[in-house]
Parts: structure tokens; C-alpha cells; sequence
């Protein structure tokens, strides 16, 4: 077994990055919103964050072991990925105007909801859903669903928001994977699991 090194295993962080960028492509969403909230998507249950939730993170990131062919794996749970976003949010020097936020794993798919304060003072339940694959050592993600209040987003909003999320994640790609490479993408109930594989063996 062997240890990853701590200085990388702390940029393992692919759920996170989505959730940023979800969070402001949500909040762009509500251009198109009709300001009211009658039809606004609810999260299917309260995923609460903590401070001990956090420090659980933290130290299962920080004991990750490869196995002897450097593989190894990294399991993320709901309560987890929220205590991470809502940090996130809380450490940005111009956070986006959205607060709450939850993300929820399930159906193959990782849900962020959260509340956008709108210009005119509203405030407006929101969700964006997408999925996660690797292709050909690339991390793709798909925006599958926008809903931000009763109306429909236009499929334009949808390109947009997976322009911005891959743009991101290749950048992640770049400069913070020297060591590791993400190999696969699981998204089950309530948890994500993010297998990879150390270079240079």
C-alpha cells in the first residue's frame, strides 16, 4: 500500500469544482425566471452540513492508500460534498448571490440545489442536475436539467452551463492532476465514488 501524497490528494476535487460552477449557472438561470416560486424544485430530503462533517472529509482524503498496482478509490458522501460547498461559498471574496446549498446523489446523477437571491429581492428555490463520465481519460460532464422556478430554461442555458463545466474541469485536469489520473465516475445513492490511478509507476 502507499500513501498519495497529501499536496495532491487535497486537489482531489472533482465534485467540488462542479458545485461552483453549478452555483453560478444556476444563479444565471434566474434571468430567465418569472419571480415566482409556485413549481420551484425542493430537494428530496435536507442534507444538513457540519464542521465534523468536514473534518470527516478531510481526514478520509488525507488516509487514502493506493493498492499495489496504484489504484485507488475515494468515496464521497452527500452530507460531505455539502459541508464542502457550503465552505466553498463561505471562503469566495465575491460569492455568487446563492445560499443553502445541497447536493444530492442519485439515479446515476449529482443534483445541486440551493436558493438564488434574485435582483428584485425574491428569493427562488433552484436545481441543476448533471451526470459525470470519463472518455478517453477526460472527465465529461453533462447538464441535463435547469429548473429555476415554473418556467422552462431555454437548451441554450444548458450549453452554455456545460461550456463553463468542462472548461473547468480541463483546467483542472492541467494543472492539478501530475500525479494521479481520475480512471472512472460512479454516482450512486447518496454517495459518489471517484476511482483513479497514480502515474509514473
Amino acid at each position: 500500500m502507499q500513501a498519495l501524497p497529501i499536496e495532491r490528494m487535497e486537489q482531489i476535487e472533482l465534485p467540488s469544482k462542479a458545485v461552483v460552477a453549478l452555483a453560478a449557472l444556476a444563479i444565471a438561470a434566474q434571468t430567465f425566471c418569472c419571480g415566482t416560486i409556485l413549481g420551484s424544485p425542493e430537494p428530496p430530503y435536507t442534507v444538513a452540513p457540519s464542521d465534523e462533517t468536514l473534518d470527516q472529509l478531510q481526514e478520509k482524503v488525507e488516509t487514502i492508500e493506493a493498492d499495489d498496482e496504484g489504484t485507488f478509490t475515494v468515496t464521497i458522501t452527500e452530507e460531505e460534498m455539502t459541508a464542502l460547498a457550503v465552505q466553498m461559498l463561505e471562503e469566495m471574496e465575491d460569492p455568487p448571490p446563492i445560499s443553502q446549498p445541497q447536493v444530492i446523489f442519485r439515479d446515476g446523477r449529482v443534483k445541486l440545489y440551493g436558493t438564488i437571491h434574485t435582483t428584485d429581492s425574491a428569493d427562488v428555490p433552484g436545481m441543476l442536475a448533471l451526470t459525470l463520465d470519463v472518455q478517453d481519460g477526460n472527465i465529461v460532464a453533462t447538464v441535463e436539467e435547469i429548473d429555476v422556478g415554473p418556467l422552462p430554461m431555454p437548451e441554450s442555458l444548458a450549453e452554455i452551463a456545460n461550456e463553463n463545466l468542462n472548461q473547468a474541469l480541463d483546467d483542472w485536469v492541467v494543472n492539478d492532476m501530475a500525479d494521479y489520473v481520475i480512471t472512472d465516475i460512479k454516482i450512486s445513492t447518496k454517495k459518489a465514488i471517484i476511482y483513479g490511478q497514480i502515474l509514473d509507476r
